[in-house]
């Protein structure tokens, strides 16, 4: 996702150093993984197994269980709970291999997530259709409808969210013509913790639904998906380990899927992301690499598979995203600037406004005050009249309670003039904020972030308003 990562492309080689060094041991389990290439041997593939949904998740290796976002919804249920816009995708995907053995075949797919609110609670619910054809052999059909919930569960942990797909299949043998339908669940939950790192776990085909059909007999295999994904600013790392029951005649198949990817960001030309996945089991393996384009609310993908055993026949795979209701970035920053004018010079007016009256209040208190003093002298004089005695008291008490309230009007004012010049300086430190936010979306260097926080906490740290979110922001940039 767009937000989740920034940087800069000047320092992506240094980044991408740091990173292997950071890395050493999930580079080393790759690297360990690959001696057990040699012993793999061949299988036929199962029906609705779980293989990838497009390319992105293709060029992962498939190690997608962990991972936030369309390419999880037929991988695990819970996973795409935190997309908060509509997107839509359609995916190609050309392959020789599954995590079940050799296979040949096409699949199609179109896929959608809607957010959804139920009863207070934030969710996603998530749309796919995909065709499947293994030529000569069979034709899979599935129409999956899901649900992942979203912020449902808060422990010491972190975020704790499950989700669950009911599909509907349909399988049809070519030779025979014969075809047969069914339905299956996948239930899965997702922990997300505060540091970017996520643990997955999901269940898929749990009824294990099974066909029967000339000339061929076979049954969705009951998979058990454990993943776990490390995304940062400029990379993702991911990992998943995978259990497929026993199908088609065969024995339950393990395998160890691993991806990395790593964001190239350009000023004006959107983003471009580089991927590589490597796929190990006791059936199959594969090398995957595949790379996407991203340019406003769209982004399209590729990828292709290199098998590392038996017959090498690389396979394809491409998907096109497109996320609606993504605004762009541009002309959103010149709809809050143009607000914040607005802000500003409704501030002005009231100000100016509060200043006149002031300005009233206190020539109107120097003439009450001249006329008390007046009065004062005239009640000197009049003290011997007994006659007008009373009647300058009463006269000198009304002016006085004019003074009084006058007075207090003068005080009210006076806070309020302070209390407007505050709001001025929360709507200026709004508008810097947001600017220091934009330019931390836009990619900026953590140099450039860190001055532009020094000089916004400077500018307002005696100003008498709450600037904790630029403190803690710049404490978190420091680190």
């Amino acid at each position: 996702m767009i937000g989740r990562r920034q940087g800069s492309p000047d320092s992506s080689g240094m980044d991408l150093v740091k990173l292997m060094k950071k890395n050493k041991i999930f580079f080393l389990l790759m690297c360990f993984c690959l001696l057990a290439l040699f012993e793999a041997h061949q299988s036929a593939f199962a029906a609705f197994e779980d293989i990838a949904l497009g390319a992105r998740s293709e060029g992962l290796a498939n190690s997608v269980t962990a991972i936030e976002g369309l390419d999880s919804i037929a991988i695990n249920p819970a996973a795409f709970g935190g997309v908060r816009k509509f997107m839509s995708g359609t995916h190609f995907l050309s392959s020789y291999r599954t995590g079940q053995g050799d296979a040949d075949f096409r699949s199609y797919a179109i896929s959608a997530l809607v957010p959804k609110t139920f009863h207070s609670r934030n969710g996603t619910m998530g749309f796919l259709a995909r065709y499947r054809l293994n030529p000569g052999f069979t034709q899979e059909k599935t129409i999956q409808f899901g649900y992942s919930t979203w912020q449902l569960l808060r422990t010491e942990k972190g975020v704790l969210d499950f989700g669950a797909n009911f599909k509907i299949l349909g399988f049809t043998a070519i030779q025979s013509g014969d075809s047969a339908s069914s339905f299956a669940l996948d239930i899965g939950s997702i922990l997300r913790f505060s540091d970017g790192k996520t643990v997955g776990l999901s269940f898929l085909n749990i009824n294990n639904p099974a066909f029967d059909l000339a000339p061929i007999k076979d049954k969705a295999p009951f998979i058990t998906r454990m993943g776990y994904c490390e995304d940062r600013e400029d990379y993702l790392l991911s990992i998943d380990f995978v259990k497929r029951s026993g199908s088609s005649g065969s024995d339950s198949t393990y395998s160890l899927n691993s991806g990395y990817e790593y964001l190239w960001r350009t000023y004006k030309n959107g983003i471009f992301t580089t991927r590589a996945g490597l796929s190990l089991g006791d059936n199959s393996s594969s090398l995957n690499m595949g790379m996407s384009y991203k340019l406003a609310a769209a982004e399209i993908f590729y990828s292709f598979a290199l098998p590392l055993t038996r017959t090498i026949n690389v396979g394809h795979a491409l998907s096109l995203v497109i996320r609606f209701g993504a605004r762009d970035i541009e002309s959103e920053y010149e709809r809050l600037i143009k607000q914040e004018i607005k802000y500003r010079k409704d501030l002005m007016e009231a100000l100016d406004e509060s200043a006149k009256r002031e300005m009233i209040l206190k020539n109107e208190l120097n003439a009450l005050k001249e006329e008390t003093d007046d009065l004062k002298k005239q009640l000197d004089r009049e003290i011997k009249k007994t006659n007008k005695t009373s009647e300058s008291k009463k006269k000198l008490e009304n002016i006085i309670n004019r003074q009084k309230k006058a007075a207090m009007e003068l005080e009210r004012l006076e806070k309020e003039r302070r209390q407007n010049k505050l709001n001025q300086l929360n709507f200026q430190f709004s508008y810097d904020w947001q600017s220091y936010l934009k330019l931390k979306m836009g990619g900026a260097p953590k140099d450039v972030l860190k001055g532009v926080l020094g000089r916004i906490i400077s500018q307002y740290q005696d100003a008498g308003i709450d600037i904790s979110q630029a403190t803690l922001e710049l404490q978190k940039v420091i680190e």
